[in-house]
């Protein structure tokens, strides 16, 4: 009679293990905006500090400038730096052309900066020429392509 109770046992054991694994619950190690960049080195490298002095030193070397001004709360914000930033194309591309720079809107000189551009949405993504003149404003998600394609009209290489 003994040997009943501990079979009983085992089989309450193995089903309630089968039901917690077939329950389809998965774990995540780690919020998808913190994942790995797979594009390696190859993304947009962005200047996060000094945007006035950077914004001064771009328009006296003629550069163009690209400027993201994000939230740390924006979930479209993360997901550009996640998906759309590691475009091995868009940042070959940005990198060359652009001064670029990434402005937190509510933290810092950030505040002031997005006040100067009256920024109201996140992201908004900005483009000046080389003189400093806004050429381009694109406010909400944007795909790499929709990027590359604003960028080579801002800088005038249609």
């Amino acid at each position: 009679m003994n040997a009943m109770p501990n079979i009983s046992k085992k089989i309450f054991v193995y089903l309630l293990l089968s039901v917690a694994c077939s329950c389809g619950y998965r774990v995540a190690v780690s919020p998808p905006w913190k994942k790995a960049n797979p594009a390696g080195d190859k993304a947009v490298n962005f200047l996060k500090s000094d945007f006035a002095g950077h914004l001064d030193s771009a328009v006296l070397a003629g550069r163009p400038v690209f400027i993201d001004f994000y939230t740390d709360w924006c979930g479209p914000c993360r997901t550009m730096d996640r998906d759309v930033f590691i475009d091995a194309e868009l940042a070959s591309y940005f990198n060359g052309a652009f001064l670029n720079l990434k402005i937190n809107a509510e933290k810092g000189e950030g505040i002031e900066q997005a006040q100067n551009f009256g920024i109201k949405a996140y992201p908004t993504l900005v483009f000046l020429d080389a003189r400093g003149v806004e050429k381009k404003r694109i406010v909400g998600l944007a795909s790499a392509a929709q990027l590359r394609k604003a960028g080579r009209r801002a800088a005038g290489n249609k």
